[in-house]
């Protein structure tokens, strides 16, 4: 499993550096294009294969009663919170967003999961967001300040990576030894200062789609297809792409009707834009959640 964490993340590593040279070539309206195609494709493709994972939770947690109602109840909770509870809404979406990302980041690499590892994956999540928030704290602002009449300054994101920064080094040494053999702090220090000028040299767009799909997207897709499946292969990746198609067309269709009422709306297509991939994120954080929870 250490072995397959390693390469996986010098994909991720060559891939990002990659797209740092383009990041330098293109222009911004080619980066938005791009940032689009990364998270309709991969992105929204890792988390259409909810239903089947439903199953997978159901099995490990030796229960009968049904999670797709669950599933079900929290996508519609979560478009009513949208046209009602803006705000409430928007920070459901990044409270669960930055345990998700954290957990996606470290839960191959922890031998036991409780509490402080999942404060250190909360920690780590927020500190990512702080910094993705305050590099680009312009763009940030104006999709708060449209889906939720507030606007927020960089000063309060400066104080959001503080706090990430702050509980996430006391909880990191304190599930160090949980760590598994070859885990270096180093290389932590090396990624998180990585993303920091990712974030300041792209567009939040670009920067948000890079990260999404490049260091969460792609890893979680291929850690669903093998407990799906057993194992990863180009055949199982085909069979994972053929069981998600109905789920990832009806979200891209549901995009597309969202992109074309932005002008009954009023709002600008980016935030509706993340509007709509908080609405399906939630769910699946929950879906993950129970999956990657040790037993």
């Amino acid at each position: 499993m250490y072995i397959y964490v390693v390469k996986l993340s010098v994909f991720s590593l060559v891939f990002t550096v990659f797209l740092f040279w383009l990041t330098i070539q293109m222009a911004s309206v080619y980066e938005a294009y791009l940032s689009y195609v990364f998270i309709l494709t991969i992105g929204i493709i890792h988390g259409a294969n909810d239903i089947a994972l439903i199953k997978v939770v159901r099995v490990k947690n030796k229960v009968s009663h049904s999670y797709l109602l669950y599933y079900i109840g929290l996508v519609i909770f979560n478009i009513v919170a949208f046209l009602l509870w803006p705000t409430l809404a928007l920070m459901l979406f990044v409270v669960v967003s930055c345990y998700h990302f954290g957990e996606q980041h470290f839960h191959n690499q922890v031998t036991v999961q409780n509490s402080l590892s999942r404060g250190l994956f909360f920690s780590y999540g927020v500190l990512i967001f702080g910094l993705l928030f305050y590099f680009n704290s312009e763009s940030t602002s104006a999709i708060i300040q449209e889906l939720t009449g507030y606007t927020l300054t960089k000063i309060q994101f400066f104080w959001l990576i503080c706090f990430g920064m702050g509980l996430a080094i006391p909880l990191y040494g304190l599930n160090f030894k949980k760590f598994k053999v070859g885990h270096s702090y180093i290389n932590e220090l090396f990624l998180i200062l990585l993303f920091a000028i990712l974030f300041k040299l792209a567009d939040l767009l670009w920067a948000f789609a890079i990260y999404f799909v490049v260091w969460h997207s792609i890893p979680s897709l291929i850690d669903q297809i093998k407990i799906l499946y057993g194992d990863y292969s180009k055949h199982h990746m085909v069979k994972y792409v053929q069981s998600s198609f109905v789920y990832w067309l009806i979200s891209v269709v549901a995009l597309a009707i969202l992109y074309y009422a932005t002008d009954y709306f009023k709002v600008n297509f980016i935030t509706i834009f993340f509007a709509f991939l908080a609405a399906i994120t939630v769910p699946h954080v929950v879906v993950m959640y129970f999956l990657n929870k040790q037993t």
